[in-house]
């Protein structure tokens, strides 16, 4: 397993600005994916690994897009992605013209651009790689444990923009599998889907360290690596006891 070391991250006393990086710089509906990398300040490491990542498979348009740092403000830990997603992904998506792929910035890809273009047309929500258990009642998925990769086709945004807009900041995952309809608005890739993570900390986990997983793509002699995720330490979180 390769490690990579990094210096500390930051340490924040109040939330910084906002970096914007605009590698999109045509927004307008040409058959091609706008793929957002959702980090946050102080990740920059594994944000641009993946951005990079992206490049060598081909996909065309790429941007990171970074929140704050929100183990630095103790914030709930199920709120986190939900939260972020929400505040600095969600108004990219309604000014674009094109459909959207998303990726968690722990998301390690092995495919080409092709594949997951196609993939991106199946629904539209499609969960391409996901990474823990799938909880079923009646038959219907009700909890799909990651959100490593999800497509968004330009129609559905508005559905979804509303439903996320009204509803309370909750993990994710669930929330996902719980809103909108399955095999009408969403469905997910078989035997984990394509992609996988790499190894990391994680701060949403009550900051233990998440081995990485392989997707069911992954070259047999794929090595996952291991990056020193860059959120603040020592924060007691809301909600832990």
């Amino acid at each position: 397993m390769n490690t990579s070391p990094h210096s500390p991250p930051p340490q924040y006393t109040e939330l910084p600005e906002i970096k914007k990086r605009f590698k999109i710089k045509r927004k307008v509906a040409d058959g091609e994916l706008n793929a957002y990398i959702l980090s946050y300040i102080g990740n920059e490491a594994m944000a641009e690994r993946l951005e990079r990542q992206l490049s060598e498979r081909g996909f065309p348009n790429i941007q990171i897009v970074y929140a704050h740092d929100c183990a630095a403000t103790g914030m709930r830990r199920n709120r986190v992605v939900y939260h972020t997603f929400k505040t600095y992904l969600l108004p990219l998506l309604e000014r674009s013209e094109r459909d959207t792929i998303v990726f968690e910035d722990d998301a390690d890809v092995y495919s080409e651009y092709s594949v997951y273009k196609a993939l991106s047309q199946k629904m539209p929500m499609n969960r391409i790689a996901w990474w823990g258990s799938l909880n079923k009642q009646k038959g219907i998925p009700r909890f799909v444990v990651g959100s490593t990769i999800v497509s968004y086709k330009k129609s559905f945004i508005p559905k979804f923009a509303a439903q996320m807009r009204k509803s309370v900041e909750q993990h994710i995952d669930g929330w996902l599998s719980k809103a909108f309809e399955w095999k009408k608005d969403w469905d997910y890739e078989p035997n984990k889907g394509f992609g996988g993570t790499i190894s990391h900390e994680s701060y949403i986990l009550g900051n233990s360290y998440r081995p990485g997983l392989l997707g069911s793509d992954a070259p047999q002699d794929h090595i996952i690596v291991d990056i020193r995720a860059g959120f603040k330490r020592g924060v007691k979180a809301v909600g832990d006891k």
